[in-house]
Order: C-alpha cells, then structure tokens, then sequence
C-alpha cells in the first residue's frame, strides 16, 4: 500500500522541521547529532507511512503495543529496521517482543527479566534492553524507584542473553523549563552513577517530542519522537 503525494509532503515537511530543530539544539550543547540516537516512535502508524519514514533516512523505529511490533515487523522485513520497544510489557507477550524487538526500554520486573532471557535464549538471541528508572516516582508510571537502579542492575548479570545497554525515563513534565532540565540532569547523574557499575550501559533513553531539546542540553544519547516526525494528522 502507498501513501499519496499529499501525505508524503507533509511527512517531508514535518522531518524537515524536526531535524532543522535536532540539529539547532545538538549545535546550541555543542554536541555531534552523531552521538544522539533518534528513534522514530510509530505505534498507531501504518507500515507504509514508516516506510516513507524509513527512506527518508530514520533507521531505528519505537513500538508499544507487542502485536503491533510483531505485525509491522513481519509487514517491512524487507528494510533493515532497529525495533526498539519502550511499553510495558506483558507476560503473555513476552515471546513476540523477544522475537521481533531488538531492543527494549521497558525493564523494571526480574519476572520479566527472567521470562524474556528464557524467550531470547529459545532463539539464539541476545537483547538490548535499558531499565526503565520512575525519576518522579509516580504511581502512574512503570519503572524502579531510582534508589533501587544499581541493586536491579546487577540482576541482569544472571541472565546472558539480555545486554543491558542502559536507562530510560519519562521525566514528568511541567511549564516550568528550569524544573524540568533539574529533573532531567538528575537523570544524568544517576545514569553517570550506573556507567561506573556497568560500563557498557551507555546509554540515556531520554526525551520525547515535547522535551527532547532540553533532554539533548542534559546529556540524552537516545530520544524517542513521534509527533514531531509523523505529525498530529497521520
């Protein structure tokens, strides 16, 4: 199925603006746009919008629901998509995330853990996963309490066929600019402080489209964009 010329200039137009906007702010942290991962967050999105997304030269792409992972994953195994998924994750879909993820941010239960190592380890695959840290610890928001990181951490040293490769956050939000970089240089510190326990965890899964220029200010090396990309309309 393909998209119509009039959705393809909007979806042009929308990546134009966004990276004009990545690069602004990688230039105003004097940092390389190389060293921030941008993943493309398409759930709710159609396979041939993604693939316009995908020509025009985004590479890594964020799912949350695991059957809509599975279904676009086997829709575009022709591309050489990076799935990343960052939703909580379900016992019972723990097999469809291992065989279509390539990566997940969403770890914060060793039940978990253990369930997707044993999926992974079935197919003769090691996972990237971060741990999802709950910054604000809100009661609405999956994620360890940031005290327990560097204890959880060590859980994964039992489970080889999971990498941990680093954190993720949703910093809450608010209209106050100044609050919200202290909270996310608070995620910086305490990623700084896992890095020293586990060097290979150097990633911070950090800002989405309404945060991600002050999440690049604050050290992000990963954020997760959707509407900034796709736009309100698709």
């Amino acid at each position: 199925k393909l998209i119509d010329k009039c959705t393809t200039k909007y979806l042009n137009n929308n990546i134009k603006v966004f990276q004009e906007r990545f690069l602004e702010a990688c230039s105003k942290s004097s940092r390389q746009p190389s060293d921030v991962l941008i993943i493309a967050v398409s759930k709710k999105k159609e396979s041939s919008i993604i693939r316009n997304v995908y020509e025009s030269g985004f590479e890594n792409f964020g799912e949350n629901f695991a059957q809509e992972l599975a279904k676009k994953s086997e829709e575009l195994k022709d591309l050489h998509i990076i799935w990343h998924f960052i939703g909580p994750i379900q016992s019972n879909k723990v097999n469809l995330v291992a065989a279509n993820a390539n990566w997940v941010h969403s770890i914060d239960r060793e039940k978990i853990i253990s369930k997707l190592n044993s999926a992974c380890k079935e197919i003769d695959k090691v996972m990237n996963v971060c741990i999802q840290v709950n910054i604000d610890n809100e009661g609405t928001k999956s994620g360890i309490h940031p005290d327990n990181l560097l204890e959880f951490s060590n859980i994964l040293k039992d489970y080889p066929n999971l990498k941990l490769k680093g954190m993720m956050v949703l910093p809450k939000l608010c209209d106050d600019l100044l609050h919200n970089e202290k909270v996310m240089r608070k995620c910086f510190a305490l990623h700084a402080n896992l890095k020293l326990v586990h060097p290979d965890a150097n990633i911070l899964s950090m800002g989405t489209t309404s945060d991600f220029e002050s999440a690049i200010k604050c050290g992000s090396s990963m954020i997760r964009v959707g509407e900034s990309i796709f736009g309100k309309r698709l």
